[in-house]
């Protein structure tokens, strides 16, 4: 009768132990799994957000003063690009009493590092409120819009 067995708080230590470690290794496959079905689901929207992500697009400005006017149904603007992605073109969005949309406002790509100055003419909107430009880039073969990259202009003034 001289039989020995495990004290009860060892055996609790010891499944407690168990429990974490298996717990670890459960999470941890878990953890790839979900990272790869998500790159799986969402892996084009993150390419696009990358993308547009390096677009530092600007209107050019003159001792604080933002580089647009308009005149005539049209609006001159000096664009200034950043370092890091070409621009394929830009969208203008005239707000007034009415919207006006003009695509393709560059004819050529707003190349990195690069400026312009751009001339458009516009369907009449009333009093202009606001115009809205948003930059758009070329991501292999497929052409994006980066709207929260846009930039916007309240008053336009009278060149």
């Amino acid at each position: 009768m001289n039989k020995r067995g495990m004290s009860p708080l060892f055996a609790t230590v010891l499944l407690i132990a168990f429990s974490v470690a298996l717990g670890a290794v459960v999470m941890s496959w878990g953890e790839s799994y979900i990272e790869e079905r998500a790159e799986f689901v969402q892996g084009g929207i993150q390419e696009v957000s990358r993308g547009c992500d390096a677009v530092f697009f600007s209107i050019m400005s003159v001792h604080a003063t933002p580089q647009i006017c308009q005149k005539d149904g049209t609006i001159e603007v000096f664009f200034d690009n950043g370092a890091d992605v070409n621009l394929a073109n830009i969208q203008a969005k005239v707000v007034g009493d009415d919207v006006s949309v003009v695509d393709g406002l560059i004819k050529t790509p707003l190349v990195k590092a690069g400026s312009a100055k751009v001339v458009f003419a516009f369907q009449p909107v009333g009093q202009i409120r606001e115009v809205k430009f948003t930059p758009i880039i070329w991501k292999g073969q497929d052409i994006v819009y980066c709207p929260q990259k846009a930039i916007r202009v309240e008053g336009v003034n009278k060149c």
